[in-house]
């Protein structure tokens, strides 16, 4: 089949849904869209119970609820009925394959009925093996999920390993993250400080994004009175959407004495914001305790920001460890500070924003949906 012709269903949120996934989607979208291929988009009504979400709102902030065209908001995750609606849309529209984004267990058993009502090839792209969040069943509903995949496709090795560990069976495609375009006009770091009330002779460091556990943000706050210490320049600056904690936060900086040394601006971070926060940033910091792989990081990279990250999972592989950043092998506090430390003093004699843009011309959008492209067609073959 020559590509061109090649017509896909993909399945996963979408704008004006919040998240990385829907960014991502979007994105990936578009690409695909521009490079001439035949795409429909299959959303989201429902993705979590209102629990789940503990009051936050759902759609970007001052995005129309509308879809774009092309994109079909149909599965409510907590109602079967939609599912098999859904498999009828997608027989309809007869792609050749269905690229479905999983990154949930509870995914799975709407995924799998989705390929065996409609009959049609199904690649899974695997942003992240386990869900952040466990699940009761998760392996049985990866089980079921995967038993069924005609391939895989996962944005890290560390990922692909996982699934070629258990599901041998399965075609695994081993590809990346792509680094997401800054967009719109960018912002210089002193009109940035200016407008964040930030001393531009400052260092500044960036945690962006949502606040769930899993993130280690409290690592990073504990860490600050070492790196104020030996650095007293230096300003943590957290800029996300908090799911759980945030006064506790509040209070365990003041007891740590650096509430002068850290600034918080709670919310989601609409992209226009975004700009801002990575425009003041000498480096964004992810402390993360367990991680398939982030956005975050290719968000960083998109602006020329070099990062922090822990060693864990698929992080390190986005890292040129020494050049586009720094690489934290212990996760605790001093270990931490330590590799804060180590990156602000070499910061002056490594051009780490010189080497972060080098690095990301290799990780694309292009290049990515040129490679994925490829493997679908495998696949449909």
């Amino acid at each position: 089949m020559h590509l061109k012709a090649l017509h896909v269903a993909l399945v996963s949120p979408f704008f004006p849904l919040k998240g990385g996934i829907a960014r991502f989607s979007t994105t990936l979208r578009n690409v695909l869209l521009k490079r001439g291929r035949k795409v429909d988009g299959i959303s989201f009504k429902r993705l979590y119970p209102g629990i789940l979400l503990r009051g936050k709102a759902v759609f970007e902030p001052g995005a129309s609820i509308e879809p774009e065209d092309g994109v079909l908001p149909l599965i409510d995750t907590l109602n079967p009925l939609t599912w098999f609606a859904t498999a009828r849309s997608i027989r309809r529209i007869q792609p050749e394959i269905m690229i479905c984004a999983y990154w949930l267990g509870p995914l799975s058993p709407i995924y799998w009925l989705l390929q065996r009502i409609t009959g049609i090839k199904m690649i899974v792209l695997m942003h992240n093996y386990t869900s952040h969040e466990r699940f009761f069943a998760e392996k049985k509903f990866r089980d079921l999920l995967l038993k069924e995949a005609d391939g895989v496709v996962t944005l890290s090795e560390y990922v692909a390993r996982q699934v070629k560990n258990s599901y041998p069976e399965v075609p695994v495609k081993a590809l990346f993250h792509p680094v997401y375009s800054p967009g719109g006009t960018l912002i210089s770091r002193q009109d940035a400080c200016r407008t964040l009330g930030i001393d531009p002779q400052e260092r500044v460091l960036l945690f962006f994004g949502y606040v769930r556990e899993y993130k280690g943000l409290d690592l990073l706050v504990d860490a600050m009175p070492e790196v104020v210490r030996r650095h007293p320049g230096t300003r943590l600056v957290i800029a996300g959407e908090f799911y759980y904690g945030e006064k506790l936060f509040r209070e365990r900086i003041e007891q740590l004495g650096v509430g002068c040394r850290v600034s918080v601006y709670p919310g989601f971070v609409p992209p226009e914001r975004m700009r801002l926060f990575f425009s003041v940033a000498d480096a964004a910091v992810l402390p993360y305790r367990e991680a398939s792989q982030s956005g975050v990081v290719q968000q960083a990279y998109g602006f020329g920001c070099p990062v922090i990250v822990s060693g864990m999972g698929g992080l390190p592989e986005a890292v040129d460890e020494g050049k586009t950043g720094v690489v934290v092998r212990d996760l605790d506090p001093l270990s931490l500070a330590d590799g804060i430390c180590s990156f602000l003093e070499n910061s002056k004699a490594v051009p780490y924003r010189e080497n972060v843009d080098r690095y990301a011309a290799h990780f694309s959008w292009e290049v990515f949906a040129e490679k994925l492209e490829e493997f679908t067609l495998e696949v449909v073959a």
